[in-house]
């Protein structure tokens, strides 16, 4: 029945799939650099926000070649708002390897691609089934969610080997491309977490899913939330920046000052741990929230009065007409907006 399966999600997929920018391609080089830059940026980001993104990066380094050879100030600005950006130094530095080492070309083999920076062993098994046409099929939660709900696969210690179980019956020697996207494809248009479109759904006749709407074969992942406070400083036309080395999604990206903190905790205790001399201003505070990938966090933003002191190497002043210049994260436009 897995082979029928793969027949039947391959002939909806060639009929149904959307026009993406990565899927139109002038030649197998080019095939490949697409492939690649859409698996980075898809990495816990929405096809719909990628788009864009991907149009924009793609004119700006249209192969490799040029992008390997590009300052990597450059490559964060074109990434400049789509978030997560070890991706975008990752990438940079793959397309290096690639560049030097392998022609401007993917490696055909999936060890070789995981050897590469940022691609681990769904990358490395999108990028062979979708740029290779080689018989793979990655694990991401649309494939997790339609391959769980076709064959009623539980969610318990062996839920992966049992997905990769029901994967190597479902494997073809030919069109391996179109049956990933395809699975990937079901699950983005038709089988959503919450309310699928059963009746739309090509395989809908063999999905144990499908004739017990009501059951959540996978459950929703709680999101943990977390608290910071980010200060807010102006000097004449300035505002105050920091480089903020404590937290990986902002790594040598500028941001206003930022402290984690406990739920509760004394906002003049915390103040000090970073400045030496400081006055708060009696202006409300302002709460926003900023979700990633695995938490939430949830932001108060604090009004100092610029007659502070601090000894802070990582501290430093911005003039206004500046900030546009500079590489900033979608946090911290956020952050300066919601400050103003």
């Amino acid at each position: 029945m897995s082979q029928l399966l793969s027949k039947k999600i391959i002939a909806w997929y060639q009929k149904h799939k959307r026009s993406l920018p990565w899927r139109t391609h002038r030649n197998a080089k080019d095939r490949d650099y697409k492939v690649l830059i859409s698996e980075f940026m898809l990495q816990q980001t929405k096809v719909s926000t990628v788009i864009p993104y991907f149009n924009k990066f793609y004119k700006k380094f249209p192969n490799i070649s040029s992008l390997a050879k590009a300052r990597i100030t450059s490559v964060l600005k074109q990434w400049e708002g789509l978030g997560y950006y070890r991706r975008a130094r990752n990438l940079h530095l793959t397309s290096k390897i690639l560049n030097k080492d392998f022609d401007s070309s993917l490696p055909a083999d999936i060890n070789q691609l995981k050897n590469l920076p940022g691609i681990g062993d769904y990358t490395a098994s999108a990028i062979m089934a979708i740029a290779k046409n080689k018989s793979f099929i990655g694990i991401d939660g649309n494939v997790k969610r339609v391959l769980s709900r076709i064959f009623a696969i539980q969610q318990n210690k062996d839920f992966i080997k049992n997905i990769e179980k029901k994967i190597i019956t479902m494997k073809v020697s030919k069109n391996c491309s179109d049956l990933m996207q395809g699975i990937m494809e079901i699950g983005a248009l038709l089988c959503s977490p919450k309310k699928p479109d059963c009746q739309k759904c090509p395989i809908q006749k063999y999905c144990k899913f499908s004739f017990r709407p009501n059951a959540e074969i996978i459950p929703s992942r709680k999101i943990k939330e977390k608290y910071f406070y980010a200060f807010f400083i102006e000097k004449k036309n300035q505002i105050l920046f920091s480089y903020n080395k404590s937290f990986n999604f902002l790594k040598e990206m500028i941001n206003l000052p930022l402290v984690e903190i406990e739920k509760n905790h004394s906002l003049t205790k915390i103040t000090k741990t970073l400045f030496d001399k400081f006055e708060i201003k009696n202006t409300p505070l302002k709460k926003i929230n900023y979700n990633i990938s695995n938490f939430k966090m949830i932001i108060t933003i604090v009004y100092l009065k610029n007659n502070l002191k601090f000894n802070n190497q990582n501290f430093f002043w911005i003039d206004k007409k500046k900030i546009k210049q500079k590489i900033l994260s979608v946090l911290t436009k956020k952050l300066i907006e919601a400050s103003n």
